[in-house]
């Protein structure tokens, strides 16, 4: 690309050279976060609302059979059973190693049901953008417009451009994951060798201007970012024809995605999130049973995953990878008359890997407690994913990830990684503050704000005015801070109590959860 031409973007915050992203924000760097470790993570998007229900299957619940799924019923006898009560899709024992149930078996593959937020949209793009910004709009109005990776490379960053690209997108396009507040922070990448090829022609004549002037400041700006995305095109290719794979692929788009994932990291490029995704899963007609559109779908994303982790173990790079898989939504619980199911709320999510605690995470899909829109109701947020990946998987703070999530969530039960943390009771935490709000409860939501001093133990329990107990979130170590902690009260209208547990000691505060 010639001078004249770059420059006239320069106007721009950001803008796109070929395939190539220029961020305005001069802000592309892991710095704190590649010192810290080499973790990545893989994030699998299944655009189109994947069907939960099909996925992990309440098998033994006669009204699936006889009442919500009469014809789109996975047959029990060729279900995968998970635990009790639990089967799976056998759709995804496809790929090596009996695909993402043999890495169930093996201990790396999580299943979190009923995963969701509060008030969920059933608008694809919407639905989506709450998801990749990790921000419940306050309205339909409010515009989404940087995603939770973005925020957080932004925060962890200083003004610096490095050698290797933070976030990459596989694709030819830009996501709202990766949005900072100052434009894109990721690279769009399809081929490694026509990006090269791309990244090449940006760069041509002299370096710099010598002049203090806006003009002067704007271009030397423009043009040194320039100079970066020439040298993520080089880097970029650099790590392609290092790399390797040790698996063999499918050809369809998901596996040859991953594929190149594999191949870059094993070429050492140090991007520290990439996005993946495969399309399709808006089954409203012919979504078939244990056979049809569905059941390839879901053949796909087990056979491209276990094809990935088996390449990583083979190259023993497997233990730097997590991956997750993200739709926006589920579907309904009954299906319609066209043979297949229309959108609904609370889904399945996977989460893969060796550092991952593999097991079914929550209760089944239950018909017995729907929405006022007959859907399933969420059981965990799927922010409480994301704060443990930062916190375990980043190692960022208790500050920054509150700011990133705009509040802290506590774990899905024990934590979804196998790696504990240690447990620090040697200071006796003073709890300065222990409020519960809105309360009463109109929806049964409720927030629970303590103020510690010191790092501390921290767990809730919920409990009748009979005595029975349910836990509303396990045992977490705090940091010292002011935390507000999301919780949806269990049981019917009435008035409950609030155990919090602070290492040894207890506090208890009444909440009514009103009738709608």
């Amino acid at each position: 690309m010639q001078r004249r031409k770059f420059l006239q973007y320069s106007g721009l915050a950001g803008f796109t050279l070929g395939t190539i992203p220029v961020w305005a924000s001069a802000k592309n760097q892991f710095s704190a976060l590649a010192e810290e470790n080499d973790n990545i993570l893989v994030v699998v998007q299944m655009f189109g609302g994947n069907d939960g229900l099909n996925t992990i299957i309440p098998a033994d619940d006669d009204k699936y059979y006889s009442k919500y799924r009469v014809k789109l019923g996975i047959p029990k006898a060729k279900a995968l059973k998970l635990r009790d009560t639990t089967y799976m899709n056998p759709a995804l024992k496809s790929g090596p190693k009996d695909g993402l149930y043999g890495l169930y078996n093996d201990g790396n593959l999580a299943v979190i049901q009923g995963i969701g937020y509060p008030n969920p949209n059933l608008s694809h793009f919407r639905s989506t953008d709450i998801w990749l910004s990790a921000t419940m709009p306050v309205n339909d109005a409010q515009r989404l417009e940087t995603g939770w990776m973005g925020r957080f490379v932004e925060k962890i960053n200083g003004n610096t451009l490095t050698d290797h690209p933070s976030c990459m997108n596989i694709g030819n396009s830009s996501s709202l994951l990766f949005q900072g507040q100052k434009g894109d922070l990721s690279i769009a990448v399809e081929n490694p060798n026509d990006f090269y090829e791309r990244g090449k022609d940006i760069l041509s004549g002299n370096s710099t201007v010598n002049d203090n002037t806006a003009y002067g400041s704007e271009y030397n700006f423009l043009l040194d970012l320039s100079v970066q995305s020439n040298k993520y095109s080089t880097v970029v290719k650099k790590a392609f024809d290092s790399g390797k794979n040790m698996a063999s692929y499918e050809a369809d788009k998901l596996s040859t995605e991953l594929q190149l994932v594999a191949r870059l990291i094993s070429g050492g490029l140090k991007t520290k999130i990439y996005l993946v995704s495969i399309d399709g899963f808006d089954t409203h007609a012919d979504q078939g049973s244990e056979a049809g559109k569905h059941a390839t779908l879901l053949k796909s994303v087990s056979t491209s995953i276990a094809t990935f982790m088996a390449d990583l173990k083979a190259q023993k790079i497997s233990e730097k990878v997590v991956g997750m898989t993200v739709s926006e939504f589920g579907r309904r619980p009954e299906e319609n008359a066209s043979s297949g199911t229309d959108h609904g709320a609370a889904s399945v999510m996977f989460m893969f890997g060796d550092a991952i605690n593999g097991k079914v995470y929550g209760q089944n899909l239950g018909f017995d407690k729907l929405d006022s829109n007959k859907d399933f109701i969420h059981q965990f947020d799927y922010r409480r994913l994301y704060d443990e990946l930062l916190m375990k998987w980043f190692k960022s703070t208790d500050a920054t990830t509150k700011e990133i999530l705009a509040g802290r969530f506590p774990l899905v039960e024990t934590g979804v990684f196998s790696n504990k943390q240690v447990l620090a009771t040697e200071n006796e935490p003073v709890v300065l503050l222990a409020n519960v709000f809105p309360n009463p409860s109109t929806d049964g939501f409720v927030n629970v704000q303590i103020n510690l001093e010191q790092k501390a133990i921290v767990s809730i329990q919920q409990s009748d005015i009979q005595g029975r107990n349910s836990e509303l979130m396990a045992s977490n170590l705090l940091p010292a801070g002011v935390h507000t902690i999301p919780l949806t009260l269990k049981g019917n209208a009435g008035m409950y109590f609030l155990q919090i547990g602070i290492n040894e000691k207890m506090e208890v505060k009444k909440v009514v959860k009103m009738a709608h």
